[in-house]
């Protein structure tokens, strides 16, 4: 195991651009909100059509129902490289980042698969039973069975955040998958600690989760009353509650441990981590000490998972993302 101490932007050969945010969107708070709260105002032009061509597919796999957006190229072939995307904690298909780098893929010649994790987006009242983080197995499923319906076409996933643990984690048990994870969460716990350090953050967050909460009470309100946790005041009290009588957890120590990737679980996992030295949310160190088969690309901005590069927010990740994956393929194909 190698200690990885970034200190200035560290980028490979395949995409060497340095990413320089402009005079106004460097303090890595504007960066991480505006990629959202910004996005959702400016609307790209080509967003709209982007959406009405996707393809929606209810996908039956490990006992339970997931949800993935297919957009693929017009002329395809058996050949065509398939990318799978992951969004983060709570988001989904929709989100203004996965669709960001969703077009970016569709349009560098990838089929692109955006997935809804269970609960995720409108899904809540697929299955009865309720998301979380340690839920890996439905997931490695989808994927496997995504990649069986293009079996001569070289495959990659791409996660975000928590999205991005779950790509790491998959990548272990799919080695063949090129992975890219973007600012993933590695230590549940810190990255838990840094979201309650800052209101912003911690009642995004909250909003979020409750709104999950009644939407899956009100499609199974025999199974589910989410009243006593809409009194919560912080995410580690509703993180105490949820793993307390909505997981098969005996504490959250023992949660966090089912899905914590930052105390040795990523050994011999070949996969490409893109983090930000400025990252609010999941701290440098969490890179500290990856394995060798983990490759760490580094810039000093880019706040969590925005790297915005101007103020029309586009994002130099998605433009980084496509150079991965032509990379990725140009090498597995020299090696045939």
């Amino acid at each position: 195991m190698s200690e990885h101490k970034p200190e200035h932007q560290r980028l490979p050969e395949f995409f060497n651009e340095p990413f320089r945010p402009p005079l106004g969107l460097r303090n890595p708070h504007a960066q991480t909100i505006l990629s959202s709260m910004g996005r959702k105002l400016l609307k790209p032009k080509w967003q709209a059509e982007f959406l009405a061509q996707a393809q929606v597919r209810e996908m039956n796999v490990a006992g339970v129902k997931l949800v993935v957006h297919t957009n693929f190229q017009n002329i395809t072939s058996d050949q065509t490289p398939l990318i799978m995307m992951i969004p983060g904690w709570l988001g989904n298909v929709e989100s203004t980042y996965v669709l960001s780098g969703a077009h970016t893929l569709w349009q560098g010649g990838f089929n692109v698969v955006r997935i809804n994790l269970r609960d995720h987006g409108d899904t809540a009242h697929l299955n009865s039973g309720l998301f979380h983080s340690a839920l890996i197995d439905e997931v490695v499923a989808l994927v496997k069975t995504l990649m069986s319906e293009f079996p001569s076409a070289p495959a990659g996933l791409i996660g975000y955040s928590m999205g991005g643990n779950f790509a790491l984690r998959i990548a272990k048990q799919i080695p063949e998958l090129a992975t890219l994870a973007i600012c993933p969460a590695l230590s549940p716990e810190e990255t838990m600690l840094k979201i309650s350090g800052n209101i912003i953050y911690e009642q995004y967050f909250m909003r979020k989760w409750r709104d999950l909460w009644v939407k899956k009470q009100a499609a199974f309100p025999q199974l589910y009353n989410f009243k006593d946790a809409m009194n919560l005041s912080s995410v580690t009290s509703l993180t105490d509650y949820f793993v307390k009588y909505h997981t098969e957890y005996t504490n959250t120590d023992d949660y966090f441990a089912a899905y914590d990737l930052s105390k040795g679980a990523l050994e011999g996992v070949n996969a490409k981590i893109l983090a930000a030295g400025d990252d609010p949310i999941i701290p440098a160190k969490h890179y500290a000490n990856l394995p060798d088969s983990i490759s760490l690309d580094w810039v000093d901005y880019g706040g969590h998972g925005a790297f915005l590069e101007n103020w029309q927010f586009e994002s130099w990740c998605d433009r980084y993302s496509c150079a991965f994956f032509n990379q990725a393929f140009t090498n597995e194909r020299n090696l045939l």
